[in-house]
């Protein structure tokens, strides 16, 4: 096991290109700002809907 610590996101809120294995940041995204005081939404994706919920417990659930 490794003792690297991982780096804070950088200023812009992107994590470092190394963490996530591409050389681009990846963009980290508020939840709140993209339910807007929902409690789901649906993601379109090569033309499939998934469906991500906050659950009463307050995480996260994506399905199909």
């Amino acid at each position: 096991m490794s003792d690297a610590t991982a780096e804070a996101p950088r200023s812009d809120g992107a994590l470092p290109a190394h963490e996530h294995g591409s050389a681009e940041p990846v963009r980290i995204v508020d939840s709140q700002s993209l339910f807007d005081g929902q409690r789901e939404l649906l993601i379109a994706h090569k033309g499939n809907a998934y469906r991500l919920r906050i659950t009463r417990q307050d995480k996260l659930i994506l399905t199909k």
